[in-house]
Formats: C-alpha cells, sequence, structure tokens
C-alpha cells in the first residue's frame, strides 16, 4: 500500500519533519513562529542577541533555624490545656496549674514567630492553645467571667 501524495492546497494533519539543520526544539519549547507571533514585531528588547548567555540565578534562600521552638510551644500549650483537667489529687494547686506551662508556651511560640523560622502555624497554634489555658486558669482562680 502506497501513501498517497500530499495535496498542496491542504495542508497535512501532522507537523511536517523539520529540515536538516534547522533548530529543533525540545517537545516543551517551541518556536514564535510555530504560534503566529512573527518575531519582527517584538520590541527590539525581546529579539535574541548574539553573544549573551542566560544568568543564572541562584534559588531562594530556605528557611533558617529550626521549628523546635514552635513545637516546644505547642507542646506547652497542650500540655497547659490538659493540666487543670488531670484526674489526680490537686487540692489547692489546680486552679494555678496552667501559669507554669502556658507562659513558657507563650514565649516560645513569640520567639518561634519572630525571624526568619519555619513551623510558624505550630507557633500560632501553640500561643492559641496557652492563652486560651491561661483563660481557662484566670477563671478558675478568680470564680468570675473574664
Amino acid at each position: 500500500m502506497t501513501q498517497p501524495e500530499p495535496d498542496p492546497n491542504h495542508p497535512a494533519p501532522w507537523p511536517a519533519k523539520p529540515q536538516p539543520g534547522a533548530p529543533r526544539y525540545p517537545p516543551h519549547q517551541h518556536s514564535a513562529a510555530e504560534y503566529g507571533a512573527p518575531q519582527h514585531l517584538w520590541p527590539d528588547y525581546a529579539q535574541p542577541q548574539a553573544g549573551l548567555q542566560w544568568a543564572v540565578v541562584p534559588a531562594a534562600q530556605e528557611r533558617v533555624g529550626s521549628g523546635i521552638f514552635a513545637a516546644l510551644a505547642l507542646l506547652l500549650g497542650f500540655a497547659a490545656l490538659v493540666a487543670p483537667f488531670v484526674p489526680a489529687d490537686m487540692t489547692g494547686f489546680r486552679q494555678y496549674a496552667p501559669f507554669p506551662f502556658a507562659l513558657p508556651g507563650i514565649a516560645l511560640a513569640v520567639i518561634a514567630l519572630t525571624g526568619r523560622r519555619p513551623a510558624k502555624p505550630l507557633a500560632i497554634t501553640g500561643a492559641t492553645l496557652s492563652v486560651l489555658a491561661i483563660a481557662i486558669g484566670l477563671y478558675m482562680v478568680t470564680g468570675t467571667t473574664l
């Protein structure tokens, strides 16, 4: 079976094979002519210039530090929230139980939120839990609403 001759009035439904010596583009890059953008209409600064190389731009710097402060803030916030409700004999101390955990939890959360540190959502959660534990502790100490 032979291939039919191409009709010069109707273009082929597939792209033509590149001619020898023509620039070849990878599959993800196309020339401007393929998209119908004639290069002579481009501004002068967009024209390709001979002898220029692409500049290598370094990747963005990663955040420095670690998320240990945020993780500790979350841990202390959770401990401060749970401490007054532990089923143990804490006569005379139960209403003060959240404060030794919540105050350092807030301090560590503030440290974790300043500067270029990772895990900031963790620090926000730890600070929220610590503030909630302080509110519960103040309610237990005063016996009134805040």
